[in-house]
């Protein structure tokens, strides 16, 4: 999804509208699922994060006009959400099973280095761009079926007329472009991509 897409969803959003909220969670659920879940290594509390994150956009769509990258924005936002959750669940988890309370604390340590700034976004954008300039045509086709329009390998098979096995191999050969190119930037390829 690009940035503008992005302000134009945000804009339908601020006048209330369900379809821009449903492209945006259909857009971010999964990604900010698998990043809470990362960090806190539990499903049931993951769930919770991302659906009070995007009860809050709901609740309070109106004040969101004046974003300027979503993407940051939502991530932060699940970040200090999983810090809340993290201290709770420290608490829970303290007495019940010590380990498990040590990897919350490690967790939550890597998180708040975490940098969820608008300038980290818009440099792996950057990255992302010029990557995506430098594929091959038909791969760089069916990443951007893949990846920004959701469509599941067996689909873009048949809208391309090629093999299952040719997209796969496409899809794993961009990965392998996109890790190299997002070294610096690992945790983030994790959730755009995998």
């Amino acid at each position: 999804m690009n940035g503008l897409n992005e302000k134009e969803l945000l804009k339908r959003l601020c006048r209330g509208d369900e379809r821009a909220f449903g492209t945006l969670f259909s857009a971010y659920y999964d990604r900010l699922y698998y990043f809470s879940l990362h960090y806190l290594n539990d499903n049931e509390a993951s769930r919770d994060v991302v659906q009070d994150l995007f009860s809050e956009l709901w609740e309070r769509k109106e004040k969101f006009k004046n974003i300027d990258n979503l993407s940051a924005w939502l991530y932060s936002i699940a970040k200090n959400l999983c810090l809340k959750k993290m201290d709770h669940l420290k608490v829970v988890r303290k007495h019940s099973d010590y380990l498990k309370y040590r990897e919350l604390c490690i967790n939550q340590n890597s998180l708040n280095e975490l940098d969820t700034s608008p300038v980290i976004f818009n440099e792996i954008n950057e990255i992302i761009q010029t990557t995506l300039t430098s594929l091959p045509s038909q791969s760089k086709r069916i990443f951007e079926l893949s990846r920004f329009e959701n469509m599941k390998n067996k689909d873009i098979a048949v809208e391309l007329n090629i093999s299952l096995k040719t997209v796969e191999a496409h899809i794993s050969k961009c990965l392998k472009i996109f890790r190299e190119a997002l070294k610096n930037y690992f945790t983030w390829f994790l959730f755009f991509w995998l």
